[in-house]
C-alpha cells in the first residue's frame, strides 16, 4: 500500500510539474523543481538506497517527459546522485535533516548542469545558469519548507506508531 502511494504522489508530482509549474511566468525565470524536492524529502524519510533508486526511477520518467531538450540519462543520474546522497545523510545525522534539504536544494541545479556537461549537452551555458541560480534556489526552499512540514509531520506520526512495541501491555493471567 505505501509503494504504491508513492507510486501515485510521484506521478502526481510529475504532471503538476509539467502541466502547472513549468508554465509560470516567475520573477528571475527560475521555477521550482517539485521532482528534485520530492526526491530528496523521499531520500530523507527512507534512506539511502530508496533514496537513489526511487530517484533514477523517478529521473528516468522526468527524461522522457516533455519538454525532453537535453540528454537522455542526464536527470536520472543527478536524482540518483541526489537521493542518495541525501539519504546517506540523513542515516549518518539524523537531526540534521533540514540543513540537507538546503544543501541540497542549492546544489543539485548545479550538478545537473554539471552532469549536462559532461554528457556533452550543449545548451549548458555556465553564466546563464549562475544567473538563473539564485532564483532556482529561493523557489525550492520556498517549497520545500512546505515538503519538509509534511514529511517531518509523517516521520514523527509514524515514528510513534513504531515505538509502541507488540505486546508492551502486559496481559494479566488469572492465578
Amino acid at each position: 500500500m505505501r509503494a504504491m502511494t508513492g507510486v501515485l504522489l510521484a506521478g502526481l508530482i510529475m504532471i503538476v510539474q509539467v502541466t502547472v509549474v513549468n508554465r509560470l511566468a516567475l520573477p528571475g525565470g527560475g521555477a521550482p523543481d517539485l521532482v528534485l524536492l520530492g526526491v530528496v524529502m523521499f531520500a530523507l524519510a527512507r534512506g539511502a538506497v530508496p533514496g537513489a533508486v526511487v530517484g533514477f526511477a523517478v529521473g528516468l520518467v522526468t527524461d522522457v517527459l516533455p519538454p525532453a531538450a537535453h540528454v537522455m540519462g542526464q536527470y536520472a543520474l543527478v536524482f540518483c546522485l541526489v537521493g542518495f546522497t541525501v539519504g546517506r545523510a540523513a542515516e549518518r545525522a539524523p537531526g540534521a535533516s533540514a540543513l540537507t534539504v538546503i544543501v541540497a536544494v542549492m546544489l543539485a541545479p548545479l550538478l545537473s548542469a554539471g552532469v549536462g556537461g559532461l554528457l556533452g549537452d550543449p545548451r549548458v551555458d555556465w553564466r546563464g545558469l549562475l544567473g538563473l541560480w539564485p532564483s532556482l534556489v529561493m523557489y525550492n526552499l520556498a517549497v520545500s519548507a512546505l515538503i519538509f512540514w509534511v514529511v517531518s509531520r509523517c516521520s514523527r506520526e509514524r515514528h510513534r506508531r513504531e515505538s509502541v512495541p507488540t505486546g508492551a501491555y502486559p496481559v494479566r493471567r488469572r492465578v
